[in-house]
């Protein structure tokens, strides 16, 4: 898969959403997606998933795995669509957070990530972004990923909660350069949109 993850600082994530005033969600076609970390916690919002609600809190930073592709939600069935989706991904992650015990949190949201994505994008991720997921502490995705070699850090990132910079060995996306791919869809899109993607990690 070729993979892309990217940050963005808090104060740039409403410069995209907050001044369009439109819904947007990711593209259900290729398999990618959105981590939205937020100040204690972060989302994972999988294909399909609304964004930029306007009850969220405000993003800290936004990581994007893959090549997410991001539209307006126009319609009313679109909203529907989206927001089911939104609440998919939130109870697939709230199936992981919901283990007792820090260790399987962990180990579970690995493997719903390798199983989607793969174990090279978990390698990208770091410790602190899965922490903020899993709801546990950066240590224990740290000694997890000791004791997984496949899943082990790739190492060639920054990353602070409020970073300046984020580096990784794959090349950088930001909101800025999804904006393009933000648009109202023509009426034969409308009529004929894209096959969603049939191999999700949660039920419908």
């Amino acid at each position: 898969m070729n993979s892309c993850i990217s940050h963005d600082l808090t104060q740039k994530a409403p410069e995209v959403i907050a001044p369009f005033q439109r819904l947007l969600a990711v593209g259900e076609t290729k398999r990618s997606g959105l981590i939205l970390c937020k100040v204690h916690y972060a989302e994972f919002a999988g294909p399909g998933a609304v964004i930029g609600c306007p009850v969220e809190p405000t993003y800290s930073s936004v990581i994007a795995i893959g090549s997410p592709e991001i539209f307006e939600v126009v319609t009313h069935e679109q909203r529907q669509k989206a927001y089911s989706r939104r609440i998919q991904w939130v109870r697939w992650l709230h199936k992981i957070v919901a283990q007792p015990d820090p260790i399987q949190r962990a180990e579970k949201l690995f493997a719903g990530f390798e199983e989607f994505f793969g174990g090279e994008v978990l390698a990208d991720i770091p410790d602190t972004v899965l922490a903020l997921l899993a709801g546990v502490l950066p240590q224990t995705i740290a000694s997890l990923r000791s004791h997984t070699p496949h899943l082990k850090a790739a190492g060639n990132f920054t990353w602070h909660l409020h970073p300046e910079q984020f580096h990784t060995h794959v090349n950088a996306l930001d909101w800025r350069a999804l904006q393009p791919s933000v648009s109202k869809p023509t009426p034969a899109a409308r009529a004929n949109p894209p096959e969603p993607m049939s191999t999700l990690p949660y039920s419908a």
